[in-house]
């Protein structure tokens, strides 16, 4: 008679779930090691994949959302659609499910990275708007933040960096998105491969394992005005609509986590 084989176990994993640029990003872990992953460069349609990315995702491991045992949002600094989308989807999902949830913040995952490999300070460097970007530093090979992530025209951006501690290396999508720029102005400047301009994988199943739980609605990091902010009084009048009704209106849309999401921006 042949060995009885044991009954399949069934994992219980967290879900991390990131919206905070093009790249759509889920990741199922459970104890810190990665079970399943979906990446989409979705720019602009994202919203319309999450749904189906996740469901294709479960389905692979022959879970359902009943197994989850949390949900880690990136909650930011990003696009400003990107992180709501995020943010309400995971809030939708704990809330049918009894899910808690965690907020990660999105430079220190992609530093994570490549911190091991380096020595000396390393820039991470993301879009925020047109000649904007999102700055902060850390030591490596530690992986220590040195400050807080700040929003940045990119000559300031390029002061900041100028006072690390040497040898700096510098990688995101800000980076990437004015290249000659950075080159230009910073020549030492040790420029890493695009690889790591978003959260490796194993970085964002290792942040789940580590993060604090809860089932109160996360808030997004939004470090700057979002466009409408700034040019609210502009789109208000072409609207037909008063100085306090478009305030009231804005804070509705960007306050409320369940507010209803329109479509992709960036801002």
């Amino acid at each position: 008679m042949g060995k009885k084989r044991s009954p399949r176990r069934i994992p219980t994993p967290q879900l991390v779930l990131n919206g905070s640029e093009q790249r759509l990003q889920l990741v199922l872990a459970e104890d810190g090691e990665l079970l399943a992953s979906q990446e989409l460069t979705v720019a602009g349609s994202s919203m319309q994949h999450l749904v189906p990315a996740l469901q294709s995702l479960l389905d692979r491991l022959g879970l359902t959302t009943a197994n989850l045992t949390g949900i880690a949002c990136v909650r930011g600094p990003g696009s400003f659609t990107g992180l709501r989308m995020i943010l309400a989807t995971a809030l939708g999902l704990s809330r049918a499910a009894d899910i808690p949830m965690a907020g990660l913040e999105y430079l220190p995952l992609i530093a994570a990275g490549p911190a091991p490999l380096l020595e000396g300070t390393l820039a991470v460097i993301t879009h925020s708007r047109s000649r904007q970007v999102y700055v902060q530093a850390f030591s490596v090979p530690e992986g220590k933040a040195l400050g807080n992530p700040q929003p940045l025209p990119l000559d300031q951006a390029v002061a900041a960096i100028n006072t690390l501690p040497a040898p700096v290396s510098a990688v995101g999508s800000g980076l990437r998105n004015n290249l000659e720029f950075f080159q230009e102005a910073l020549p030492s400047l040790r420029i890493l491969g695009e690889g790591f301009d978003h959260p490796l994988l194993h970085v964002l199943a290792g942040a789940a394992a580590h993060a604090s739980y809860t089932t109160t609605p996360l808030e997004p990091m939004y470090l700057r005005a979002s466009d409408a902010e700034d040019n609210l009084p502009g789109i208000a009048a072409g609207r037909g609509i008063g100085p306090e009704e478009a305030l009231r209106r804005l804070a509705t849309a960007t306050s409320a986590i369940t507010a209803p999401i329109c479509g992709d921006s960036e801002s």
